[in-house]
């Protein structure tokens, strides 16, 4: 299948790009990107001609020839001198499912590798809320880069409670803290909040994915207390902005399920 812009839009109806939220180039991938991601240009389909694309983001033509050059450099299209452009069978939707649970937390990590990017030796303090819980004494932080297989796709600011940290210091180094939490006999884990929001990639998280800066990402706050209402542990995961999707079931309405 193959797509074009037969028609010009009114300028008022353009993406509206500005240099403020980056370069323009990256914007105009960021689309494309996610139309790929989403399924709504499959693998093997055509996508607009230069001038299609042209028309259609309101950039100049070396603009369109370097956002395609970042998906292609990225595996997402392939170009055909005299063809076209193609999306390539490796664009193909692949989801990062947010937990919505204990169990699927904790299924959600397993076959995920962790490398530390940054560990601060001294002692901190992580930003919390008023209604986080009660803040532990001293906290151990580390930025750590989480993936599958070879795609990385997230990165991770983690502080854990400098006490708890030493009761296992070899395996919250090289496992995901979490699942040794779970395991630790002598720490009581009474609740796991989480917060999604939307953000913006900083340049060491876009480095960390591997997306430009300034590209959209999903931003997981997780807070873990103990049975005393105690901060154990909060992460910051910062997931691309392609690849992470969260799915809840709200059930029927109260009149359907009384049939």
């Amino acid at each position: 299948m193959s797509f074009d812009i037969a028609e010009k839009r009114n300028a008022k109806e353009r993406p509206a790009f500005s240099e403020r939220h980056g370069t323009l180039y990256a914007q105009v991938a960021n689309v494309i990107r996610q139309r790929i991601r989403s399924g709504q240009w499959a693998a093997g389909d055509q996508l607009p001609t230069l001038d299609g694309l042209e028309r259609e983001f309101n950039v100049a033509r070396v603009t369109i020839r370097q956002a395609l050059g970042l998906l292609e450099s990225e595996g997402l299209i392939w170009r055909s001198r005299g063809r076209g452009t193609f999306v390539t069978d490796g664009g193909a939707p692949e989801w990062f499912k947010l937990a919505t649970s204990h169990d699927e937390l904790i299924h959600s990590l397993e076959g995920t590798w962790s490398k530390i990017l940054e560990v601060d030796e001294q002692q901190s303090v992580p930003l919390l809320e008023p209604a986080d819980g009660t803040p532990a004494r001293a906290y151990r932080h580390m930025r750590r880069l989480h993936g599958r297989g070879e795609r990385a796709y997230a990165v991770v600011d983690m502080h854990l409670d400098g006490n708890v940290y030493a009761c296992a210091p070899e395996r919250f180094d090289r496992e995901m803290i979490i699942p040794v939490l779970e395991k630790l006999p002598n720490v009581n884990i009474a609740d796991i909040r989480q917060t999604l929001s939307i953000g913006t990639a900083d340049r060491d998280v876009a480095e960390g994915i591997g997306v430009p800066i300034g590209s959209p990402i999903g931003i997981l706050r997780r807070v873990v207390l103990d049975g005393d209402g105690q901060v154990i542990y909060v992460g910051i995961v910062n997931y691309r902005g392609d690849m992470v999707k969260l799915e809840m079931s709200l059930g029927g309405s109260k009149e359907n399920a009384a049939r």
